[in-house]
């Protein structure tokens, strides 16, 4: 009776020394409560089991039970994605933060103000208060109980608070922060434990809550090293761990730890999610072997079909390298489960699994197969059949079927999709419905050109051969035509005896009844010719009649709504047999693959699609109409496909074939902008290269939200990436780089990008080591073949020498246009008030780098690439590069000096060729061009400020070169 008395008083030993302070309304300020009364009187054995059992059943009881179900109901309504990283726990704060956690908060709050603060249950009461602010994500409250129960429950010595980790808090040479729970069997049977040794463990994931990373992995390395941590935590402690490096992104440590914290309790629900997501951790940290171990657990005590279908999934994908026949066990496993009974309801997700494992070892058609059984079994799951039908699209368009993937996207209800597959479909379908209607032409006018080919006698029996197929697919008799007998007209009063006889007993001997059966036939079912099953005839008529008027194509390549006629004569009529109707069904391919390569191009950015159809108009037609602008937008597509030397050598063709086209001059910059996304990617890097930063990533950030991460060219990547360098934002810049990397592997930024990433990770050792470098120069005396600042009057130090034979260099290939004077000997100056250019071969040359509107940032960029070329190529010689400004939008890189105008010609011709390719390959070819210049030219240039008029003066000079 003793210890059953007991059992119902909860602890004989209250915690003592807790205060509180409560600000009152002024009609409550002289009222005391219970609380405040604490410590006036004795706590006397009757009053504590009052206070214990009100406290315990009225209030804990009730706001915990409270509490439990929000949290149950939060799990109900949390949904797993088994293709994405599981969230930690199966529910979301957001939910818990919007149910009815202030009803719990009013129960704790109310248990502590209305008893005893010597009851046994108020530490309990002030760690479940604090447990529903974090719910209600009021993480600083929650964080202000937990401290509070921290340093008012803790072990006090006579009343006075212990230094947590002082010498005083020292038992036995054990430092500890943990409230001992070791007990004798009396107290243990009269007590309760306390909760502030819990309380850390939350204060641990209100920390990790609030992103205070720092602070939750000290406090969880103080209790791992805490001798007195009791052992009936160390699984809420793995999973706060676990969690911890689940938020470090730590993927190995959280899946060990999150292992850990399973114990017996658990139910097999939990224990299955929990294995799940350790396999998802281990095999993202490329553990395979342990990620396969924990699918397989999870498997074993999933209660979830669609967990188990996909755990398979995953096993399937991880054990093909290692085990030969891997994908076909669970694939095997998979349509073991479909035949069961208890999977009936599940049939759909179950092929769909099988699908996607078909997939995964491209055997399409069987693919293909079981999502069409998936749709088939798809009765009460309409995301699921939406995913089948997407899937279906997908699988097509990959495989270049595009009138079957039209079709299924077609079937999809967008709406029930995630945003990013509605905008997919949103794009491609309306570009698919065209492409497939021109594949079609396509086709039909191929076909009927292979007809043409043959000799007339096998031609005449080929389309007698298909009309019968055709009548027969339309259930037309051989011998009989589709409009026999609609002109029929029945003489009622005369009607023709059938059997030579006026017995009026038999129905076809009497006309009357001949003519009134006639007669309601005619009214109920119409004119009719003599078919068999003319119900179905009608309708599929209908049908074959719309599909004709759509293949009738006019001589504008447009659908003609005439019907024709099925017989030889017009299936003769179909085939091309003149030179003007071969023409004309040539045309028709034409322009059906070119609208398509368009498509692919502008609307899908499907460069590789494009490509192919630009090809093959090109293979099929080389000398059609459209086979100039086919080529300059195949161009254009081995550009964006970063095959520069198909390109390259493209253009030297074009330009060899088409050198007054269109396309060239004036028409490219248009052409460019009827292209929405082409236009806003050409804004943003201008944005990016001029400098204008905080616009060119505000203007990305928009555009991310309807493009792709494919439609950044590797170019504005790199520069991108630059500028977060010189900002100091590291991990973005190499974010960057790795997308650059990924995206455009055989680009010629993708081996500097690599570069980079490497000096990126080693920065600050590098930083520290030039910083300790000392470095002595000794005095060089520089010497300069031209002084740019000596007299404007001086252009040459070459003197002149009359009745001179002596030769002197000349310039490679230079041309001399008429009415221009371009002389080798050295020419007085002449004082002018005006100062005009004056090209002279032997002065001393610059090779001029002119870049038009682009930031300092990525001037010095691009003086460095010079720099780092001209080592390469030119390493035995010193080859200066200085920056010199001409206006504030152009600067010009003078690399040199050269002794004369021959030799700064031939580098300028070596770098041309090279600069798009592997000198400035992040810059776009109309932010730089090349010139020459001499001293004199530069001072004239540097006062009139016109490098328009100097461009002029030079090209007049050497036309083929600049």
């Amino acid at each position: 009776m003793l210890v059953i008395f007991l059992f119902f008083t909860g602890k004989s030993i209250a915690q003592p020394y807790t205060t509180i302070e409560l600000k009152k309304e002024k009609p409550y300020e002289n009222r005391t409560l219970p609380s405040e009364k604490s410590g006036n009187k004795k706590f006397t054995l009757p009053k504590r089991i009052y206070n214990n059992t009100v406290t315990h059943f009225n209030y804990y009881f009730n706001a915990n039970q409270r509490m439990n179900e929000i949290v149950e109901r939060a799990t109900e309504s949390h949904r797993d994605d088994y293709t994405q990283l599981l969230s930690f726990y199966d529910y979301e704060l957001e939910t818990t933060a919007q149910d009815q956690i202030d009803t719990v908060l009013y129960k704790c709050t109310a248990g502590i103000l209305l008893h005893d603060l010597r009851s046994d249950w108020v530490d309990n009461l002030y760690l479940l208060m604090g447990k529903a602010y974090l719910f209600r994500k009021d993480f600083d409250s929650a964080l202000h109980v937990f401290q509070y129960i921290n340093y008012a429950f803790a072990p006090k010595d006579d009343g006075y608070d212990v230094p947590i980790g002082s010498n005083v808090s020292n038992a036995g040479g054990i430092f500890s922060i943990s409230t001992n729970e070791k007990r004798n069997l009396w107290k243990k049977m009269t007590t309760t434990l306390p909760s502030r040794n819990e309380s850390f463990l939350w204060m641990v994931r209100t920390y990790i809550e609030q992103d205070k990373i720092a602070e939750a992995s000290g406090l969880v390395a103080l209790l791992r090293s805490d001798a007195l941590f009791p052992t009936r935590l160390q699984p809420q402690l793995d999973e706060a761990s676990a969690y911890l490096f689940y938020k470090l992104n730590a993927y190995d440590s959280a899946a060990f730890y999150l292992t850990r914290s399973l114990k017996k309790g658990n139910n097999q629900l939990n224990k299955a999610r929990t294995y799940y997501l350790a396999a998802q951790l281990y095999e993202k940290a490329n553990r395979n072997a342990d990620a396969i171990k924990n699918f397989n657990e999870a498997i074993r005590n999933a209660q979830d079909p669609f967990m188990e279908v996909y755990a398979r999934l995953n096993i399937a994908a991880l054990a093909t390298g290692e085990k030969d026949n891997a994908l076909q066990e669970n694939l095997n496993e998979l349509l073991k489960m479909a035949k069961k009974d208890k999977y009936d309801v599940y049939r759909d997700i179950i092929y769909y699994a099988a699908a996607k494992l078909e997939l995964s070892r491209k055997a399409y058609p069987a693919a293909q197969q079981w999502l069409l059984k998936s749709v088939a079994y798809s009765s009460d799951n309409p995301i699921q059949k939406q995913k089948s039908f997407l899937l279906l699209g997908d699988l097509n368009y990959d495989r270049k079927s595009y009138s079957q993937s039209f079709r299924f996207y077609d079937s999809v209800e967008a709406r029930l999709l995630p945003d990013d597959e509605q905008a997919r479909i949103e794009t491609r379908k309306p570009a698919l419905q065209l492409i497939s209607i021109n594949e079609e032409n396509i086709h039909r006018e191929d076909s009927v050109q292979k007809i043409a080919t043959l000799p007339e006698n096998a031609r005449t029996d080929f389309l007698k051969k298909l009309l019968r197929q055709i009548r027969k697919e339309r259930g037309i008799k051989e011998t009989e035509d589709p409009s026999f007998g609609a002109d029929l007209v029945v003489d009622s009063k005369n009607a023709g005896d059938l059997f030579g006889t006026n017995n009026a007993d038999f129905y076809f001997l009497n006309s009357n009844l001949k003519s009134r059966g006639f007669s309601e036939f005619t009214k109920r079912w119409g004119n009719r010719p003599n078919v068999d099953n003319w119900r179905r005839q009608s309708a599929l008529d209908k049908i074959i009649t719309t599909q004709q008027t759509q293949a009738t194509v006019s001589q504008d390549g447009k659908v003609d709504p005439k019907k024709e006629e099925l017989s030889l004569e017009s299936l003769m009529n179909a085939i091309p047999l003149t030179k003007e109707q071969m023409e004309l069904s040539n045309t028709i391919i034409i322009r059906a693959l070119l609208d398509n390569g368009k498509i692919f191009q502008q609307q899908l950015d499907d460069y590789a699609s494009a490509i192919e159809v630009y090809e093959e108009l090109l293979r099929r037609f080389p000398q059609s109409a459209e086979a100039e602008e086919t080529s300059f937008l195949l161009m254009q597509c081995y550009r964006k496909t970063n095959n520069l030397k198909a390109a390259d050598s493209l253009s030297q063709v074009f330009n060899r074939q088409y050198s007054d086209s269109k396309f060239l001059y004036g028409n490219t910059i248009n052409n460019q902008q009827t292209d929405p996304k082409e236009k806003l990617y050409t804004n943003i890097y201008n944005l990016f290269i001029e400098g204008k930063f905080d616009d060119a990533i505000k203007a990305k950030k928009q555009a991310e939200q309807t493009l792709s991460s494919s439609a950044w060219t590797p170019q504005l990547l790199y520069i991108e990436s630059i500028y977060y360098v010189k900002e100091r934002k590291d991990s973005t810049a190499v974010n960057r780089l790795e997308q650059l990397i990924n995206n455009f592997p055989t680009s010629p930024l993708a081996e500097k990008a690599n570069t980079m990433i490497d000096v990126i990770k080693r920065r600050s050792e590098i930083e520290n080591y030039l910083s300790e470098l000392n470095i002595e120069r000794p005095v060089e005396t520089v010497t300069r073949s031209v002084d740019l600042s000596g007299p404007t009057n001086v252009i040459s130090t070459t003197p002149q020498r009359k009745d001179s034979s002596a030769s002197v260099p000349a310039i490679k290939n230079l041309k001399q246009p008429p009415g221009v004077n371009i002389t080798n000997a050295v020419q007085s100056p002449v004082q002018s008030i005006e100062l005009d250019y004056e090209f002279i071969a032997t002065d001393t040359q610059y090779a001029v780098v002119v870049l038009n509107k682009v930031d300092g940032m990525f001037v010095g960029e691009a003086r460095n690439a010079f720099n780092r070329f001209n080592q390469e190529r030119y390493f035995n010689r010193r080859l200066g590069i200085t920056t010199q400004s001409v206006v504030p939008e152009i600067q010009f890189l003078l690399i040199g000096p050269f002794k004369d105008a021959s030799e700064a010609v031939n580098y300028t011709d070596v770098v041309k060729p090279l600069a798009a390719n592997r000198i400035l390959p992040w810059l776009s070819a109309d932010k730089y061009g090349f010139l020459i210049i001499s001293p004199a030219n530069l001072r004239i240039l540097q006062t009139k400020k016109d490098a328009g008029a100097y461009r002029a003066f030079l090209q007049k000079i050497l036309p083929d070169k600049f």
